[in-house]
């Protein structure tokens, strides 16, 4: 180890044992306990930035104040971000940054088309090699993941000889670009715009809803998406060459990815622990409920906030897995950020009840939605939110439509319909964005860029499969809602 390397490392013990063993301490000489956990943290800080780097470090500083009691870390958060949102989408994009760089997605995909099951028959084929961008998209931004997957993609027609001009090279691309979209609605994952609906949801009700209970309602409502996208493309876009597909041929990729090596498995190993502290303690809510609390309490930022500092302190070949110059310039993406802090502000000044905008749209919208049953409000919403995400931005789409939204049927009497699952849907439906390049931009322009499709073809499959998932929605994604949101 090099001398700056150790002394890097002993400066971090020290901080650590300063900040940690502070917290053992019981108060004395007038201080509290918290007052001396603080002034740990406090000089564990100055340990840090003058020993070791003023960036990165400074996130144990934010893990350390939000493990106060007195604090917590949406308090923290808030003070530091403004709100957890902002928090959550900063860590949450470094955090995945580092796995993109991976060869993760060219063996999760070769792992997906080479299975004994993919290799019976074209449509099995295609079949797979969907639900592999779809389970990657469940946790890397759909931009990032589409440029990251085009080249392997590339290499997949190559292999199997695809022709340029054929419907089966259309639909393939045609498929991953919806896909890809979709699955960035089915978990809030790194997901902007799930995030921004359950944000505006908490700001104006109070009630939050954790990952678990937005997945049990996205994923399955995605998976039936993307099973009737599959029936679309066989029986009425039925691509004549598909038959052209050798799923045998898939095999010669596997040759082309090398083993995982030990800075993939820390990556994939913090990813699925970050994972887990969102998911986990739903499970464990009703044997123990006060670890649930606990846990819950932390804040959604919280997972990627540690995973993100498990990534600066590890190291693999003498440097540190993740580079914070690096992740700060091209991992995170600060528009979608800057955007989403202002437009989570804007969304809470729409819904104050002092300034008075939601009377005024509930009184406006009176007419329309007062001879509605509860199904056509719903209805009319999801058709909203849809049409507008397809023509303009996905987060212009979840902040206007979540404010309506909520104005609305918080209005309605108290049990008459799930406010939060409506609401969720708005972020999900954002996500159903594949008809004209303004609805997604990156991925549907690199799309019809590629020369696989065209803008003829976005705009008429991708308009069908906006309809499929209006009714999806409507019909199965707010009942299935309610029972766990």
């Amino acid at each position: 180890m090099k001398k700056k390397d150790t002394k890097s490392t002993l400066v971090l013990i020290l901080a650590l044992v300063v900040i940690i063993g502070s917290r053992f301490i019981p108060g004395a000489a007038g201080l509290s306990a918290d007052a001396i956990a603080v002034l740990g943290v406090f000089f564990g800080s100055l340990i840090m930035w003058i020993g070791l780097s003023i960036d990165w470090p400074s996130m144990i500083t934010l893990l350390a104040l939000g493990l106060i009691p007195v604090f917590g870390f949406s308090s923290t958060f808030a003070g530091a971000f403004g709100n957890t949102t902002v928090a959550f989408l900063i860590f949450t994009f470094a955090l995945v940054y580092p796995l993109a760089k991976t060869n993760f997605v060219r063996r999760c995909t070769v792992s997906f088309i080479t299975n004994r099951i993919a290799r019976k028959g074209p449509w099995y084929f295609v079949c797979f090699l969907l639900a592999a961008v779809t389970f990657m998209g469940l946790f890397i931004s759909p931009s990032v993941l589409f440029v990251a997957f085009m080249p392997f993609l590339e290499d997949i027609y190559s292999v199997l000889g695809i022709k340029k001009g054929g419907k089966t090279g259309n639909m393939i691309m045609m498929g991953t670009a919806f896909c890809i979209s979709l699955s960035s609605g089915m978990t809030a994952i790194g997901h902007v715009w799930p995030t921004m609906a359950i944000g505006y949801y908490t700001a104006a009700t109070g009630n939050d809803v954790n990952q678990f209970q937005y997945m049990a309602m996205g994923i399955p409502t995605g998976i039936i998406l993307i099973a009737l996208l599959i029936l679309v493309f066989k029986f009425l876009y039925r691509p004549d060459d598909i038959q052209d597909i050798q799923p045998e041929k898939a095999m010669n990729l596997r040759g082309t990815v090398p083993p995982a090596d030990t800075r993939e498995k820390i990556i994939l190993a913090v990813m699925f622990l970050t994972v887990f502290l969102w998911v986990g303690p739903s499970f464990i809510k009703g044997i123990l409920p006060d670890v649930y609390t606990m846990v819950n309490g932390w804040s959604t930022a919280m997972p990627p906030l540690l995973g993100c500092i498990i990534l600066f302190i590890a190291k693999t070949d003498g440097e540190r897995i993740m580079n914070f110059k690096e992740v700060t310039s091209k991992g995170i993406l600060w528009g979608s950020i800057l955007m989403t802090a202002a437009a989570t502000q804007l969304g809470s000044c729409l819904t104050n009840a002092d300034v008075g905008i939601s009377e005024w749209l509930t009184a406006t919208l009176q007419p329309l939605t007062s001879n509605l049953p509860v199904i056509g409000m719903i209805m009319f919403f999801m058709t909203w939110a849809v049409v507008e995400t397809n023509f303009s931005s996905n987060i212009v789409t979840t902040t206007v439509v979540s404010a309506v939204a909520l104005s609305v049927l918080t209005a309605l009497p108290e049990g008459s319909v799930n406010v939060g699952a409506v609401v969720c849907m708005v972020g999900f439906a954002a996500a159903i964005c594949n008809m004209t390049p303004a609805g997604q931009s990156t991925v549907n322009t690199v799309a019809i860029g590629s020369g696989w499709t065209d803008t003829k073809s976005m705009f008429i499959w991708g308009g069908i499969f906006a309809v499929m998932g209006i009714l999806v929605l409507t019909f199965i994604a707010y009942p299935l809602g309610s029972l766990v949101i």
